[in-house]
């Protein structure tokens, strides 16, 4: 079972799952770029 809890084939029939689908992998694609710019802080912090 994913994080986002089980699948429901109704969601795939909805005339809208294409931008939900892609809405959701931006949210975690930003998320995913934000810690890496987190560590890349973190990282310059500890140069100095």
């Amino acid at each position: 079972m994913s994080e986002r809890g089980l699948h429901q084939i109704e969601d795939d029939l909805s005339e809208t799952w294409l931008e939900d689908w892609a809405g959701a992998g931006v949210l975690e694609i930003e998320a995913l770029l934000a810690k890496h710019a987190a560590f890349l802080s973190f990282l310059d912090s500890q140069e100095a």
